[in-house]
């Protein structure tokens, strides 16, 4: 592979800026996507390097996605690898105390936005014969959560999302992997924390994991996994992926 590059959506902050971070020191070339402008911009400069670019994108919108997919090959070239990391956990409720409108909206950014980055990129990486796709996922997709019925069902949709792609793609040289990050402290969880008392409400701190955790196993995925993994599912809480991370253990994950 003569050039590594990498799309990340929702990679202003959180576990996406912390995968762009860790891949850039790896010798990639990283395009961070968000929806906020001045975030992203942040973001970017933070990082001080001619090698990662930002570009606005809403991923549940097509044409946004493909107009950043456009932007990236032009200054970088073919991207490599896509991190579908971008997503949304409001609303948060009954769901007869619920707008169906906002419901809605969430399955465009947390599956529309999956498929629609996807599908963006599949074209070049099956003219190449390889590519990787990593799309974040949860243990909410398989574990029903009170007030948490549009995220935990979105993601639901994202794993067996992955699993079409690996069966339609892996024998084309493409990597399809959803990855579960574990419970990770980012502003999306802590902000949902104190709109309704479930589960999640009453998690400990401690129990909480530094978004650059997750993201040291995303970006090993990306650069060194090929080879080396089996299964569709990744996820933090497998010792194995662990181990070959090179992350240290802990009491939980």
């Amino acid at each position: 592979m003569a050039e590594k590059i990498v799309f990340i959506t929702g990679a202003s902050k959180g576990i996406g800026f912390e995968t762009a971070r860790l891949l850039l020191k790896a010798g990639w070339k990283v395009a961070l996507a968000a929806r906020g402008e001045k975030t992203l911009t942040a973001a970017v400069e933070s990082l001080n390097s001619e090698n990662a670019m930002g570009v606005t994108c809403d991923v549940g919108d097509y044409a946004s996605v493909k107009n950043a997919v456009n932007q990236i090959k032009q200054r970088f070239g073919t991207i490599n690898a896509l991190v579908n990391n971008a997503g949304l956990i409001d609303p948060i409720g009954k769901l007869h105390d619920l707008d169906p409108t906002e419901w809605m909206q969430l399955q465009q950014v947390n599956i529309g936005g999956v498929m629609n980055a996807s599908h963006a990129v599949l074209p070049d990486m099956l003219a190449n014969k390889s590519g990787i796709i990593i799309n974040l996922s949860s243990g909410a997709a398989k574990n029903p959560v009170d007030g948490w019925s549009a995220y935990c069902t979105s993601k639901a949709a994202v794993n067996m999302f992955t699993r079409c792609l690996d069966a339609e793609y892996a024998n084309m040289g493409i990597r399809v992997h959803d990855f579960i990050p574990g419970i990770v402290g980012t502003d999306m969880l802590n902000g949902a924390q104190t709109k309704f008392d479930n589960v999640v409400a009453r998690l400990d701190e401690d129990m909480k994991l530094a978004p650059d955790i997750p993201a040291q196993c995303i970006a090993w995925l990306v650069d060194e996994g090929e080879g080396r993994t089996s299964g569709v599912e990744q996820t933090i809480r497998d010792p194995e992926l662990r181990a070959m991370v090179g992350l240290k253990e802990r009491e939980a994950w």
